[in-house]
């Protein structure tokens, strides 16, 4: 005797979500998303000119020992009262892209030592070749310090840095004092849109000094990078919180409509099926008296219903019971059911004509 093994079936009972909503209701969502991110990105964020962003361009510690202190002074510089003219020009167009900034250090134990750097940034780097041209010309020139009695006593490149120049200058009166006159030096270099003047005033070596201050800020502009702006892109809270709630929003609804629609529809069938079957519908009828006193009923609508009742009461109840039935009976049959109201029963009087 074989035995039967019965293979086992799937459960007819929990169906599994179609595939095609899934996807819709991923894609929704994906939709919903980048929509959101690209809207956020070209609506939310304000952008604001930041004159303070330019304390970035100038380094904070000379890397000289004796300026190895607290700056005395760090502002930002109007640009329109330099006197350079391409930077002037350049800041009337592109006020995002163009500043002057400068700190200064004094030590309080040595009254003749100084140092400077001052950053002006330009737009492009055609302006920026401008300036640079410029301060070499009016810094570094044999007579630049002339009406202040210094004498340039040499020039020089800094090492490491790409197309630098720098001079000092000495007066050449002697000193009455014990300590030697002060030399000032003097650098300036470009990198990208940024150039630096760099002044150090020393009673030792300030060519040296200037050089090591110099380097310094090459390596504070490089770590800057050629993307520095002005310009500060903030995102409000107000406005983002508003922005996450609605997106959330919008993504549980598109994300959930898929599932949600179709059994949304299926009830407002089954109430409307329901709505009809607990719905009374009015029949068209024909009463006639029977000779035992009774009322017979039918329906002109409806061939076969056929009734006799005592009364009238009894009469109706018997026909709404018979309607009933045949009514269900064509629904089970799949037959139209036909018009109610297509029959009326009324009166008529007859002219009475002469014998």
């Amino acid at each position: 005797m074989q035995e039967t093994v019965e293979q086992p079936t799937a459960d007819t009972h929990t169906p599994k979500p179609p595939r095609r909503k899934l996807i819709f209701s991923l894609t929704g969502v994906g939709v919903v998303l980048i929509g959101s991110v690209i809207g956020y990105l070209a609506l939310i964020p304000q952008t604001h000119v930041v004159p303070s962003r330019l304390a970035q361009l100038v380094t904070i510690r000379p890397g000289v020992k004796a300026f190895d202190i607290k700056p005395t002074s760090s502002l930002v510089q109007p640009v329109a009262k330099s006197g350079i003219k391409p930077l002037e020009a350049a800041a009337r167009q592109f006020p995002a892209e163009t500043g002057i900034y400068s700190r200064i250090w004094r030590p309080s134990s040595n009254a003749a030592a100084a140092t400077e750097i001052i950053a002006f940034l330009s737009p492009t780097t055609t302006t920026a070749r401008s300036v640079y041209q410029l301060l070499n010309t009016q810094q570094l020139g044999a007579k630049s310090y002339a009406a202040s009695s210094l004498t340039r006593r040499s020039t020089f490149q800094v090492p490491g840095i790409a197309g630098s120049s720098g001079a000092t200058y000495s007066s050449s009166a002697k000193s009455t004092t014990a300590t030697a006159n002060p030399t000032l030096g003097e650098v300036v270099f470009r990198i990208g849109r940024v150039v630096t003047l760099t002044e150090t005033l020393s009673t030792s070596s300030a060519q040296s000094s200037v050089q090591v201050i110099a380097r310094s800020e090459a390596a504070q502009l490089r770590s800057v990078g050629p993307g520095f702006t002005l310009a500060a892109t903030t995102y409000p809270i107000a406005a983002s919180s508003v922005w996450a709630i609605v997106t959330l929003v919008l993504l549980l609804i598109v994300g959930y409509l898929p599932f949600a629609l179709p059994r949304w529809r299926q009830r407002q069938a089954l109430l409307r099926s329901i709505e009809n079957e607990q719905r009374e519908d009015t029949w068209g009828v024909v009463y006639k008296r029977t000779d035992s006193g009774g009322w017979n009923a039918y329906v002109p609508a409806l061939p076969g219903i056929d009734v006799v009742g005592p009364t009238r009461a009894e009469t109706d109840q018997l026909l709404g019971e018979a309607i009933a039935d045949h009514l269900d009976e064509m629904r089970r049959e799949g037959l139209p059911i036909p018009e109610q109201n297509n029959v009326v029963v009324g009166h008529v009087v007859a002219a009475a004509r002469p014998a």
